[in-house]
């Protein structure tokens, strides 16, 4: 049973970024022909004693889920555990929007709210993983599987995250059927603590993965039909936006001279 990842949080530093950030999110619909693996998956259980994850427990699928799509292809994640997404040729319709604090997303019978600490993380786990490592099942399967941990796992006070702690209402266990799931959970672990820091005995090891200023997260969530899981992918400013944002500084610097002189 599929389930995958779509949302566009950036942290711009300058309003520079953030004008950038902000041509590449002009879109507001995006129409998917076709949706696969693209780097193949690996199967994990997940527990769940908080809400009871829809269709979820023994063998769920983690991986890329690759979406042909009205604006090329991506790579996108899961952010929603409770509808699915089927494999194929199926036609989907989703709204394009930011992944921000507040963004909402389905939590059981119940809605969640993304905080600000979570859209942070996610940002660092998408930049982090994507431009340090290869993309392949384990990776790719690990990838998700932190999306989903900091979602609907509980952080600890110092903002980390145990994703197999059999202590917390949520986590994973690896499943019996596929070899690769003990490796992709270890995986998953070391991009949780590469992006927010983790508890080394009585040492603090400090977080290596920071969130990018010049890219950000699209958040994708299904109009068509509705009970489609809703999406994350990594973005960065199209090139057409750059171009036209450098001929601006470009006039505003002759306007400047010819002022100045």
């Amino acid at each position: 049973m599929a389930k995958a990842a779509g949302f566009k949080a950036f942290f711009g530093i300058s309003a520079m970024a953030m004008c950038l950030a902000a041509g590449s999110a002009m879109a507001t619909t995006v129409q998917t022909q076709s949706v696969g693996l693209p780097n193949g998956s690996v199967q994990v259980n997940i527990v769940d004693n908080a809400q009871s994850v829809d269709g979820g427990g023994s063998n769920v699928i983690s991986g890329t889920i690759g979406l042909q799509t009205s604006i090329g292809a991506l790579n996108t994640y899961c952010v929603d555990l409770f509808d699915y997404i089927n494999l194929g040729s199926n036609s989907y319709t989703f709204n394009q929007a930011t992944l921000t604090a507040g963004s909402t997303f389905r939590n059981g019978t119940a809605t969640g709210t993304f905080t600000q600490s979570q859209v942070t993380t996610l940002t660092r786990l998408l930049s982090g993983a994507n431009s340090l490592v290869t993309n392949n099942a384990v990776n790719s399967a690990a990838l998700q599987i932190a999306i989903w941990d900091v979602e609907y796992d509980t952080a600890a006070a110092n903002g980390s995250y145990n994703l197999t702690s059999t202590g917390d209402p949520f986590y994973f266990t690896a499943s019996s059927n596929d070899g690769n799931s003990a490796a992709a959970l270890a995986q998953a672990q070391n991009y949780l603590n590469a992006a927010t820091g983790y508890q080394n005995g009585s040492a603090w090891v400090a977080a290596t993965w920071a969130a990018q200023s010049n890219q950000f997260v699209e958040y994708l969530t299904a109009s068509n039909p509705t009970n489609v899981q809703n999406l994350i992918y990594l973005a960065t400013p199209e090139p057409s936006t750059f171009a036209v944002f450098g001929l601006g500084l470009i006039g505003l610097w002759t306007v400047r001279r010819r002022r100045t002189f």
